[in-house]
């Protein structure tokens, strides 16, 4: 380690913490490093919990974004609890979409992977305002290529 450390000195080397992590950053770079074959590892989000008829749920933040540099189109997700526990998820398309078909994937990914881990209260968060409001039903569906998604979105959140 000492060797390492006058080895360097002859360097002005400095290390600065980030002040902040804007949400697209991190889903660009979750898009550039996608996390195995499209289905999230088989990893239990919070080992053996034993629950009595008591217990509240808590709810879980459920964030999705497009990544704006993928060529092809890529997703990032991230599921985070009360206690700060986070899971991200990633995924790289083989095939070319919109800007809100992006969205619909990501959404929908995102709660296929939270249904898989028994995730029952989400909040959803989106920076795609299409893509919340006509989930909400605030929007009407007018493009039809989205009309598939908007399907799928609505039958996994029931």
């Amino acid at each position: 380690m000492t060797r390492w450390l006058l080895a360097l000195t002859e360097y002005d080397i400095t290390c600065v913490t980030p002040k902040a992590i804007k949400s697209q950053a991190l889903a660009d770079l979750l898009a550039q490093f996608p996390s195995g074959e499209h289905e999230p590892a088989e990893v239990p989000l919070l080992g053996e919990v034993y629950v009595s008829t008591a217990a509240i749920e808590t709810h879980w933040d459920f964030k999705f974004d497009r990544a704006s540099g993928a060529r092809k189109g890529g997703v990032g997700v991230t599921l985070t609890n009360q206690k700060g526990k986070k899971f991200h998820l990633s995924y790289k398309f083989d095939f070319e979409c919109s800007n809100n078909e992006d969205e619909y994937e990501a959404l929908i990914l995102g709660l296929i992977a939270a249904q898989k881990k028994g995730l029952r209260k989400l909040k959803i968060w989106g920076d795609s305002k299409l893509v919340v409001k006509q989930t909400m039903g605030d929007f009407a569906l007018k493009e039809p290529l989205l009309a598939p998604y908007h399907t799928v979105v609505q039958r996994l959140l029931t």
